[in-house]
């Protein structure tokens, strides 16, 4: 492969890309990102999460082949946000951009997302337009996302087709994970990205505290990638999205708020209840383990809506002023009509213990 004299300079932006057990998409995400010169300089910074597979490995290959690679591991599995901070304290750029192992990037992706934030002070963090890999015509997985005041996330536009995304800069009300661009600035001011939720779910948490600190949030559809993704659910995913859910509604949203949202919260916990229903005893036992962890976790709770009061400048209301109050039923119904075992549930299960109590 050439070298691309832009992942030699001073970066300006930190791409971070954590895997684990993704060697069979690892290769594809970075000769893409290699390839491409139309950026402003960037380095790569791969954090392998204890992967028992040959991903360390193959990452550890292309650092050894190309200086502007360089490999984070991590001797124990931090989950997404966590595999991002410990890469944290070695980032050059002045913006960081956190990328899925399964996606490919265009060249010149960078350039965009670049421009817009420099462009609007008040932008915390950014979406590519994010295209489902191999799909013809070229459709959307996720322009932003459109995150629900009850705490659910739903891939904005998907299936639709890419030029419903249209040309121009859009602010949203949510981040969708797999292709995250901020400053590096005001990831150290947060502190990191909040790992606690170990995996799920928290692109939606950042989206949420990124608005609460006054912040907004946009797609910028001129910068594109493309992600292996397919919408589907297993019982260690869906205790991770609802434990990780609860935890947010009790600590980004006060009281007085969640008593108001009482019966809109209600609706969205029948219909989560309902799901599990129908599709049998492991997705009931996942539901209810995630109400029996949130039970578990008072005091970690506690520090962390201490911790988020201290960030905010805007009130609840002017939060639920950003959010989506209808759901995204063509997303709800994908889910219950699947049956059987997720093509996507990792070979050998998750490494988190579906129990009540960790």
């Amino acid at each position: 492969m050439p070298l691309n004299l832009n992942l030699m300079s001073n970066p300006i932006i930190s791409v971070v890309v954590v895997t684990y057990n993704s060697h069979n998409h690892l290769a594809e995400c970075l000769n893409a990102l290699l390839a491409d010169a139309a950026s402003p300089p960037f380095e790569i910074w791969v954090v392998d999460n204890a992967s028992t597979d040959a991903s360390a490995a193959l990452a550890a290959d292309y650092a050894a082949r190309y200086p502007s690679i360089q490999l984070q591991r991590n001797f124990i599995n931090r989950g997404y946000a966590g595999g991002v901070n410990s890469a944290l304290p070695h980032l050059r750029g002045e913006f960081v951009a956190i990328l899925n192992p399964d996606c490919t990037v265009e060249a010149g992706w960078l350039t965009p997302l670049v421009n817009f934030m420099r462009a609007i002070p008040k932008a915390g963090a950014l979406n590519p337009l994010i295209l489902l890999k191999a799909s013809e015509p070229e459709t959307i997985n996720a322009a932003g996302q459109d995150d629900h005041i009850t705490g659910l996330g739903f891939n904005r536009l998907l299936w639709r087709e890419r030029h419903a995304a249209g040309a121009q800069p859009q602010r949203v009300s949510g981040l969708h994970g797999s292709a995250v661009f901020l400053r590096r600035a005001l990831l150290a001011q947060i502190g990191g990205w909040d790992e606690s939720g170990f995996l799920y779910h928290e692109d939606v948490e950042l989206s949420w505290l990124l608005q609460l600190m006054g912040y907004e949030i946009y797609c910028v559809p001129q910068a594109r990638v493309w992600h292996d993704y397919h919408l589907t659910m297993y019982p260690e995913k869906l205790y991770l999205l609802e434990r990780n859910r609860l935890a947010m509604l009790l600590t980004h949203l006060g009281f007085a708020t969640r008593l108001l949202l009482a019966p809109a919260l209600l609706f969205t916990e029948l219909m989560m209840w309902g799901y599990c229903f129908l599709r049998g005893a492991k997705f009931l036992h996942a539901k209810w383990a995630a109400y029996g962890w949130a039970f578990t976790q008072t005091e970690r709770l506690q520090a962390q809506r201490q911790r988020i009061n201290r960030l905010r400048r805007v009130s609840d209301f002017q939060l639920l002023g950003q959010l989506r109050w209808n759901y995204n039923w063509d997303q709800f119904f994908s889910l219950g009509r699947e049956r059987g075992i997720s093509k996507r549930q990792p070979v050998g299960g998750m490494p988190v213990k579906l129990e009540s109590r960790e």
